[in-house]
């Protein structure tokens, strides 16, 4: 079993492809072929028993659609919810695609303390002592944290496939070490 890591999946969404030129180009404008691809990549990449956590904007369509798109990936699926999912997990068939969902988690994997959040933090759990923090929602912008143990782990940073826990893992403890409470870097 492997587990993997991603954020801003936004299946259904047609806007995000111009909101995002550079990693959604290979989709010609073509939500539906955006969609088709992203699950036809996932799968090729995911099998049925590993685990993703997926930290939020699963889908931009109602839950009929979302669900049905999560149905069609592999893998044991995790929710840290983000901004797009409000709507989305009222419905209990959406909820019943995870195996558990959150506003934000934090999870000790392979010895490292990782922080998991839709939104970039300047301060996490256990970040003075060498925790990471892994985030969505910049769509592969930057959030001044780069230079620390965290990273956006979104789609559209990483070409719309998901990103292996372990590299990701492993990039981000290249990163300094942000002091408690330290804004400024120094």
């Amino acid at each position: 079993m492997k587990t993997f890591i991603t954020s801003d999946i936004h299946f259904g969404h047609k806007n995000i492809m111009s909101f995002c030129p550079v990693s959604r180009a290979r989709f010609k404008g073509d939500v539906d072929y955006m969609n088709a691809q992203i699950i036809q990549d996932w799968n090729n990449m995911i099998g049925p028993d590993d685990l993703v956590y997926i930290l939020g904007d699963v889908a931009f369509c109602s839950w009929e659609k979302a669900v049905g798109f999560l149905r069609s990936m592999n893998g044991r699926k995790i929710l840290i919810k983000g901004n797009h999912d409000s709507k989305l997990v009222k419905s209990p068939e959406f909820v019943a695609c995870f195996e558990s969902i959150h506003d934000y988690l934090t999870i000790t994997y392979n010895g490292t303390r990782v922080s998991m959040f839709h939104y970039p933090i300047a301060e996490w759990d256990q970040m003075h002592r060498g925790a990471v923090h892994f985030y969505g929602h910049l769509h592969g912008g930057t959030s001044g944290l780069e230079k620390y143990r965290a990273i956006d782990v979104g789609m559209d940073g990483n070409m719309c496939y998901p990103h292996d826990m372990d590299v990701a893992v492993a990039m981000a403890l290249k990163g300094d070490i942000k002091k408690h409470h330290d804004k400024y870097g120094n």
